[in-house]
């Protein structure tokens, strides 16, 4: 049997420890190993798999060390083209900077840390831009510095986050465009919505109400006090009230509508104030009209009944002058049987002024007996035919009209309304409503007659006049009502056209007659309508009326030749 060799022991023994020892180990650390190879092949997965984009910067060599899979959808690169690439491959330049201010400045990586997140863009293949939420933080791992970055994707999230800017900004500008006053409050009666509208009739911004006590913005409310508060608190379900303030144009009307509202565990109340001046004058013009209209059938009925007895009187009157008058035969004998001589009766009658008197009577007698007959005509017209006139006649008869209702026509004296006519009498017919003309120019004297009384109180001696002008222009028929009143300021003038606008006393005008005016003027007419006037110099109003139409003798209208 051959002998072996010493070392050939040797090298035995040592195999065999060596093979002991890797079972050993093999027995002792291979679980615990394969456990933590598995556990770093989940991981692995997860980080590839995960939603956000995640990049491994080493900072020494200032580039990527490792990307997941996500970053790779995003970006549309590939692994290799990435990994060793520097930063700026995928992230703007502004983002990079901050990267090195992060590695290089102590402050800029605390102010980071406390931050949390970035919004940049990720650049992708091809040049578009990924909008991402970033979040970084920097690890020392085996004696290298990482900056681990994690982009999340926020194009979802910006579109929600615009659309919900876009579907606020419209509720708001719907809310803000509101004619009435909106603010809610919640269960302490601090204010939270404030729209444009209230902080243009309070002057109080939004952000200076927003978080205050409501009756400390708005004191007027504090008389709704009960409503608001049972409201808030769920006793009432709202409920509305009328109120009005006084202001430098007159008395405001307003309606206070008050309603509860809650969502999940907040609650609360809306306030809608709205301006019902003009509906509540509106309803009072309505009133005044079927008061109006009520008059307007009684004056009727007396203009009926008046005319029979003035008919007596005009007649009786006509019979006393026949009687007396030297003409008839008839009375020169009745005189002679009575033994009376009636040259004598009549020099009697005209010493005693007798003759004048029964004039006086006749002209008194047929003036009542025209402007009863003007007040038949013009209730009985439709108000918007329209019928070829007389446009001479139509501004007589509203003249006549206007001042039966005045006791100063043709006063004379320094306090005296003098009308003076200046007509050019060659205007032929024109196509037009006369009603509504005799309207506005009923409109138009009264205002003067008002304007002119008003001066006069003030103590100004003057003597009142009004200058009633119709000539023609062109292809219009103009007409002038100019007084020498005290005329209009420029804030005044700006608002004569509106309706309800008024600088009479409450009660005594609608607001409505320069309105109407101009609507029936410009509307219906297709005219002009226009106010020439300074404070002390008076008002003209000049009205020019379409000439194109003449009437032709069948009482029809046609187009007058250019």
């Amino acid at each position: 049997m051959k002998r072996r060799s010493k070392t050939d022991n040797n090298e035995n023994v040592r195999n065999k420890l060596i093979g002991l020892g890797e079972n050993s180990m093999r027995k002792s650390y291979y679980p615990e190993l394969r456990e933590r190879i598995n556990e770093l092949e989940r991981f692995r997965a997860l980080v590839e798999h995960a939603n956000d984009a995640l990049f491994v910067l080493d900072a020494f060599s200032w580039s990527f060390a490792d990307i997941n899979k996500t970053a790779l959808n995003k970006t549309g690169y590939s692994r290799d083209e990435l990994v060793d690439s520097p930063p700026e491959l995928v992230f703007p330049e502004e983002t990079c900077f901050l990267l090195h201010e992060v590695l290089t400045d102590d402050e800029v990586y605390s102010s980071w840390e406390k931050e949390d997140v970035s919004i940049t863009d990720l650049l992708c293949r091809g040049g578009s831009r990924i909008p991402v939420e970033m979040t970084l933080r920097v690890h020392f791992v085996g004696g290298r510095l990482y900056i681990v970055m994690v982009a999340r994707d926020v194009r979802r999230r910006l579109a929600d986050q615009r659309e919900l800017r876009r579907a606020r900004n419209y509720l708001g500008n719907v809310i803000d465009s509101m004619q009435s006053i909106l603010v809610g409050v919640d269960d302490k009666g601090n204010v939270v919505l404030w729209n444009a509208h209230a902080a243009n009739e309070t002057g109080i911004p939004a952000g200076e109400a927003e978080g205050q006590y409501v009756f400390d913005m708005m004191p007027e409310l504090r008389r709704f006090y009960r409503l608001i508060s049972n409201t808030i608190k769920g006793d009432l379900d709202g409920g509305t009230e009328i109120f009005h303030v006084e202001r430098g144009r007159g008395t405001v009307f307003f309606e206070i509508v008050v309603f509860p509202f809650k969502a999940d565990e907040e609650s609360g109340a809306v306030i809608r104030i709205d301006d019902i001046t003009a509906r509540t004058r509106m309803e009072e013009v309505m009133v005044q009209t079927e008061k109006m209209m009520t008059v307007g059938g009684l004056a009727a009925g007396m203009a009926h009944e008046i005319n029979n007895p003035l008919g007596g009187i005009l007649q009786g009157v006509q019979n006393i002058q026949r009687r007396i008058s030297g003409d008839l035969s008839k009375n020169i004998a009745v005189a002679e049987e009575l033994g009376i001589q009636f040259e004598k009766l009549h020099q009697y009658c005209e010493i005693r002024g007798i003759n004048q008197k029964l004039d006086s009577v006749k002209q008194m007698g047929e003036r009542a007996a025209r402007i009863v007959s003007n007040m038949l005509q013009f209730s009985r017209q439709s108000g918007g035919e329209k019928t070829c006139a007389n446009i001479v006649n139509v501004v007589e008869t509203a003249i006549d009209l206007s001042f039966s209702g005045y006791d100063i026509y043709r006063k004379s004296g320094d306090k005296g309304i003098e009308i003076i006519r200046d007509f050019d009498n060659s205007i032929p017919e024109i196509l037009c409503s006369p009603s509504e003309i005799e309207q506005v120019l009923i409109n138009l004297i009264k205002n003067s007659v008002q304007a002119i009384y008003y001066d006069l109180g003030n103590g100004n001696g003057r003597r009142g006049v009004i200058t009633v002008r119709l000539k023609p222009e062109e292809d219009y028929v103009r007409l002038e009502i100019e007084d020498n009143g005290p005329g209009m300021d420029a804030e005044t003038r700006r608002n004569a056209l509106e309706p309800f606008f008024t600088t009479k006393p409450a009660g005594e005008g609608t607001g409505l007659g320069l309105f109407v005016s101009y609507f029936i003027i410009t509307q219906k007419h297709k005219g002009v309508f226009d106010i020439e006037t300074s404070p002390g110099k008076g008002m003209k109003v000049v009205i020019k009326l379409p000439a194109i139409y003449h009437c032709n003798g069948n009482n029809g209208c046609q187009i007058s030749p250019s």
